[in-house]
């Protein structure tokens, strides 16, 4: 990031300081010259600042600058003149009136004045929050951003952030999309500040709660008597934006208002740690930059987090305890359903209510983690009666309101973990010092009562209190778990929280989201009775809310509504009319009693103490309808999952899109990136995929290891074989001369991982899927899971090699030209064939194939498929090594996917005669009758060797060279010619440098024709033997003898296959060859077949393999890889899965390893059934594991090769009459 651009500070206090705003832009900020009133002075200090730093400063207008719009071109232009005038709302000077050129920042408090500001010219906003000092909205800055950020959009005006601003918070408002900082009470005690001694006296011991808020402006209020408690208004004061203004000013404190918000500690915080401005502006710089560098921030929002883990839930998210509304079950159970963990509002209910209310949720939740909320300043018989209750029925969690340590700790000593809010940082310290590590931290942006501090002041004090207790007890830091609340609803408010509490997860603390307002918005709220329908569209209907305040301290925050307004008007005429502050107090509370029962239930207490309905017009006018902030960023309902979504995986996405979007506007320099390798040296550092009897890597390689033949009849849900394996009835022959092929498993697919709705699941082709999904596991196998190191998305591409259409297409084909055919699609047709939705169109494009990964997985370098039949895939290996080599993408998924097994594809490859009747394809054998269908997807992760290096990462195999041709004219477009494929051969080891002759392995494109094995055989056996290659040098095989010819796939399964090979040391075997085809010569020719895997006992860096793919239209490839002689390590083992995993049981007595086995059995069926993607190795490792931790001997062993004979042996085991079973 570049600090001029986004860091600002304004001379403080509307007074203009030019020596603080010259340090400021001095140290790599931009310094703005408040020229407070335009007097004298402020015109001195104007004119040695464009002495001082001509043009490389800002200024700001206030209010009640006596500068005119006539005159502001005059003062303000000319040589030197500020670039950038910063103009407070109400000033009189518009942007029209400035001179050209200069950049116009319009400081806004809420929405209505910033869309004012930027229809009058303005180029950009500073959002000014609440907790600021001076003139201020109702928003606070965490929110008040946000919503100005949604209004422009993302390619609109820029927004910078003021009030509440420190290094963590700057990081946040950066994280959120804000285009940079605001400070001004922050430079007030540094170094170059020239603030009076008094004013610095009074300013350096402030917490920030001491301010008052009056007339629409906080300040610090010393006039006269003792100020008054906070959030009582001063009565010595005029509730009068005008007069209050005019008090203002930053000189003397005693005699004036001292404009200082709720950051008014930061100013000794920065100078007791930065010291001077430019340590101040680098502070702020760098936390933007640590808290955006490192993925991990947004992982901590994700499923599986530190705090996930702490509270047993699948997601670190809370939902706040509120009062008449979380208090139900059923709620409370769609909460839980959706990941989070649900706290259940005690408020103040007595004995009966609260037990009752304990008791359903204990049964609803069936023993899941949920909490209770609780009051610690409830009175004491009412706390006692419901600490009996929560003891009794024993929630997971406890979150205590106002409580105390001792509090906590007795419920700890229960085994119910409880939260403290913690609403200061003395407080905090308190409970830090007393034992207590889980805090929630809500700002007053909440709904409900509300704290004294607003969520960035707030957050940033408490962030800074535990960095200061970890740096003390490094070893603490695993302890503290952490909830941020107060404006928190969707992935933006959840980034920034990410962001800010960044150097706490770096640390291992546990961090989470409580959130309250946003489960108001969701459809679950209405539907299991938390609120009613009125209360909702209160909500969705809210621009603003409203603080009501009863007493000093006692402050709860609704949307505005009639009994809002009769709330303000009764303490307006109760004041007005001299009544005692306690009497007000009294009133005012009276007045709220039932209001939020009435508002979220619909019903009212009666004179006989029971409850009674009453109709939504007396709900409207008499309820109290509390809600946060966050009420006014809001205006549709959502879904419990939508909501979870957005704050957890959506803000770990939104996080990493604004880290690229910084990265990318940082100034460009020299890197790895932009230096084109001179040789290919492309490393393969990821791998993952499917093939037809394995659903992922290690099985495929086990299976090819292994001589697994995948072939099977075609599955009767695919097609029909006795249909279309038959003769006409008009005795033509059949569609398909095979029934045989290679069919993938089924693969287990959440759609919710990748934010893919399961309703659209029916109009996308399975193909775009498996491609996200094997995509995906790619990038995990190269390090760079969800959890796993950062990369730089912007410049990762994707590049698939397919083919349009499938048997989706073909369906929603057949249903749209049906009625050209037929007038109309029969009636046993239509509800079997796919109606066209608004997915179909995308879900059945090949190129969305590749657009879809790189749209899941946000990556923003270039994407696209390509189509070179069966040769698709190398030709995508081709174009992804040429975009790394290019430099124009530092990392490449390169992908080949093809599910074309439908009978439609059978019938096209019997009419050019190519399939195998016998169906199985016997590459290189004299036997070879045709090719065996197969299907597959695939995908690998490739870098250039030299970043890969540097990076640490395993590299399975190096893409030294791919070389490419085309027949040319021929005799036909799907017959091989020797020629072309002799170009590709000669190219590719011309470029890699790399002889034949060294080559161990070849990996043919061999499909099992006579035609097309004899002339590869012939072409590379004249490419070997030119080159000197010694008789027998070589293992030759192909894939496809066991998985069938995957086609657009079939470059990557023998890519991937060959890379394991070399990077394992094994040359694996080729199936069905027993007589080799005629065109190789025993003893002379350089090529040799394994009939079982042998070791590759060369070095890796000595190891050297060809890949070879050709397709119909006279398309060839040929690649050379080779091993990998880096001084990494070699793999421990050649496979990840084996022949055949032990099972051991063990128990006291037979019974209890029965009961084991029978708990296992669950686990090994709903992987069977392909619900999960548990392998044999997982089951055995769980199963090893909970042995381990058994008491007693072992009472029941066996091994298992595969899932379905591990149930097998599993029920037998449960029910005591299998193998291996002891006394």
């Amino acid at each position: 990031m570049t600090p001029a651009e986004h860091v600002i500070g304004v001379t403080p206090f509307g007074e203009p300081d030019a020596r603080l705003a010259a340090a400021v832009t001095r140290g790599g900020g931009l310094g703005v010259l408040d020229l407070g009133c335009g007097d004298r002075a402020a015109r001195a200090a104007l004119a040695d600042l464009r002495g001082w730093l001509p043009g490389r400063f800002g200024v700001r207008v206030g209010p009640h600058c006596r500068l005119r719009p006539g005159g502001a071109a005059g003062l303000l232009g000319g040589p030197g003149g500020p670039r950038t005038v910063i103009l407070a709302a109400g000033s009189a000077v518009r942007p029209a009136d400035l001179p050209p050129g200069v950049r116009v920042l319009a400081e806004a408090t809420g929405l209505a004045e910033a869309r004012a500001a930027l229809d009058a010219g303005a180029h950009g906003l500073v959002a000014r929050g609440s907790e600021c000092g001076g003139r201020i909205g109702e928003l606070g800055t965490f929110v008040l951003v946000q919503q100005l950020l949604d209004a422009v959009g993302p390619d609109g005006p820029p927004v910078w952030a003021c009030g509440g601003i420190a290094p963590g918070t700057a990081a946040a408002a950066a994280a959120g999309g804000a285009a940079g900082v605001v400070l001004d009470t922050q430079l007030a005690l540094l170094a170059e500040s020239s603030l009076p001694a008094a004013v610095a006296a009074v300013l350096r011991p402030l917490d920030g709660s001491e301010t008052t808020e009056l007339g629409g402006h906080r300040f610090l209020h010393r006039r006269g008597a003792a100020a008054p408690p906070p959030g009582a208004p001063p009565r010595d004061l005029p509730d009068d934006p005008e007069r209050i203004a005019a008090l203002l000013g930053g000189r003397d404190p005693d005699a004036r208002l001292l404009p200082v918000g709720q950051d008014a500690p930061l100013a000794a915080v920065f100078a007791d740690r930065h010291r001077d401005a430019a340590g101040a502006v680098r502070a702020v710089v760098e936390a933007v930059r640590a808290a955006t560098a490192d993925g991990a921030a947004g992982r901590a929002l994700t499923a599986g987090s530190p705090m996930s883990r702490a509270l047993g839930t699948r997601l670190p998210i809370a939902q706040g305890p509120m009062t008449r509304v979380s208090d139900g079950a059923d709620f409370a159970r769609a909460v839980s359903d959706g990941g989070a963990l649900p706290f259940l509002a005690l408020a103040l209910a007595g004995r009966e209510r609260a037990a009752a209310l304990l008791a359903e949720a204990a049964a609803v939740l069936e023993g899941r983690p949920w909490g209770v909320g609780i009051l610690g300043f409830a009175p004491e018989e009412t706390r006692a009666a419901q600490l009996e209750a929560v003891r009794a029925h024993r929630p997971s969690h406890a979150v205590i309101a106002g409580g105390r340590p001792s509090q906590a700790r007795a419920l700890e000593a229960d085994g119910i973990r409880t939260f403290l809010h913690a609403p200061s940082p003395g407080l905090l310290r308190q409970y830090l010092a007393e034992g207590a590590r889980r805090f929630v931290f809500e700002g007053a942006e909440c709904g409900g009562h509300v704290g004294p501090r607003n969520s960035f002041p707030l957050w940033e004090a408490q962030i800074r209190v535990l960095l200061d207790h970890v740096a003390g007890d490094p070893g603490a830091a695993p302890a503290l778990e952490v909830f941020f609340a107060g404006g928190v609803h969707d992935a933006r408010s959840a980034a920034m929280v990410a962001a800010l509490a960044a150097p706490l997860t770096s640390r291992g603390c546990a961090v989470g989201v409580l959130m309250g307002t946003a489960y108001l918005f969701t459809r679950e709220a209405v539907a299991h009775g938390a609120v009613q329908p009125l209360f909702q569209r209160q909500v969705l209907a809210a621009e603003r809310t409203a603080l009501l305040r009863t007493a000093p301290g006692h402050a709860t925050r609704c949307v505005p509504s009639p009994f809002s307004e009769g709330f303000r008007k009764l303490a307006a005429e109760l004041r007005a009319g001299g009544a005692p502050e306690r009497e007000v107090w009294e009133r005012l509370e009276r007045l709220n009693v039932g209001r939020l029962r009435l508002a979220s239930k619909g019903v009212e207490r009666t004179a006989a103490g029971g409850l009674a309905p009453v109709d939504e017009e007396r709900q409207h006018a008499e309820g109290m309808f509390m809600a946060g902030q966050a009420a006014v960023l809001r205006h549709s309902a959502t879904t419990v999952a939508e909501l979870h979504e957005s704050v957890t995986a959506g803000a770990a996405a939104f996080l990493e899109r604004r880290r690229a979007a910084l990265r990318a506007a940082e100034p460009a320099g020299p890197g790895p990136a932009e230096r084109a390798p001179a040789p290919l040296d492309i490393a393969v550092v990821g791998m993952a995929c499917v093939f037809p009897g394995a659903p992922d890597l290690a099985a495929f390689w086990a299976h090819v290891l292994d001589g697994h033949d995948a072939v099977t009849e075609v599955p009767a849900e695919r097609w029909d074989p006795d249909v279309h394996c038959s003769p006409g009835p008009d005795g033509s022959g059949p569609a398909s001369t095979s029934r045989w092929g290679g069919f993938l498993p089924r693969i287990p697919f959440d759609p919710l991982r990748y934010g893919i709705p399961p309703a659209s699941l029916g109009s996308i082709e399975p193909v775009q899927l498996l491609a996200l999904e094997v995509s995906r596991r790619a990038l995990e196998d190269a390090g760079h899971g969800e959890d796993g190191r950062p990369f730089d998305r912007a410049r990762t591409g994707v590049v698939f090699g397919t083919e349009a259409g499938s048997d989706l297409s073909n369906a929603a084909t057949l249903r749209t030209v049906l009625p050209s055919y037929y007038g109309r699609v029969p009636a046993g047709l239509d509800g079997q064939l796919p109606r066209l939705t608004e997915d179909t169109f995308p879900g059945v494009l090949a190129n969305v194939v590749a657009g879809r990964v790189a749209n899941r997985l946000d990556l923003r370098g270039p994407n696209h498929t390509v189509d070179a039949a069966c040769a698709s895939s190398l030709a995508a290996l081709d174009a992804a090594c040429k975009e790394l080599v290019l430099g124009t993408s530092d990392m490449m998924l390169c992908g080949g996917a093809d599910l074309h097994n439908g009978i439609n594809d059978y019938a096209l490859f019997t009419s050019v005669h190519a399939l195998s009747p016998t169906g199985r394809s016997r590459a290189f054998d004299r036997s070879a009758d045709g090719i065996a269908l197969g299907e597959g997807v695939a995908c690998v992760v490739l870098k250039r060797l030299a970043d890969a290096e540097r990076d640490g990462d395993r590299v399975y195999a190096v893409v030294k060279a791919v070389g490419a041709s085309s027949d040319g004219r021929s005799l036909g477009l799907t017959a091989p010619r020797p020629e072309g494929q002799r170009a590709a051969l000669e190219r590719a080891y011309r470029c890699a440098g790399v002889s034949p002759a060294d080559v161990g392995l070849v990996e043919a494109h061999g499909t099992g024709t006579v035609v097309g094995d004899r002339t590869e055989l012939g072409v590379l056996t004249e490419v070997f033997e030119a080159a000197g290659a010694r008789a027998g040098s070589c293992v030759l095989g192909s894939v496809k003898s066991q998985i069938g010819h995957t086609k657009c796939a079939a470059g990557l399964a023998g890519l991937i296959k060959t890379a394991l090979a070399l990077h394992t040391g094994v040359r694996p075997p080729t199936l069905h060859l027993s007589r080799p085809n005629s065109a190789w010569r025993a003893g002379a020719s350089p090529f040799v077949f394994h009939r079982e895997a042998l070791p590759w006992p060369a070095a890796p860096g000595r190891r050297y393999a060809g890949l070879s793919a050709f397709g119909f239209g006279g398309t060839n490839f040929h690649a050379v890889l080779a091993g990998h002689g880096a001084d990494a390590p070699p793999p421990e083992h050649a496979r990840d899965e084996w022949p055949a995993e032990l099972f051991l049981f063990r128990g006291t007595d037979t019974a209890a390893a029965r009961r084991a086995a029978a708990d296992l059995l669950e686990a090994a069926a709903a992987s069977a059934r392909g619900e999960t993607p548990w392998r044999l190795r997982d089951l055995a490792a769980t199963a090893a594991g909970r042995a381990a931790r058994a008491r007693g001997g072992i009472r029941i062993a066996f091994t298992a090769r595969d899932v379905a004979e591990l149930c097998r042996l599993l029920r037998a085991a449960a029910l005591g009459d299998g193998p291996g079973s002891g006394p």
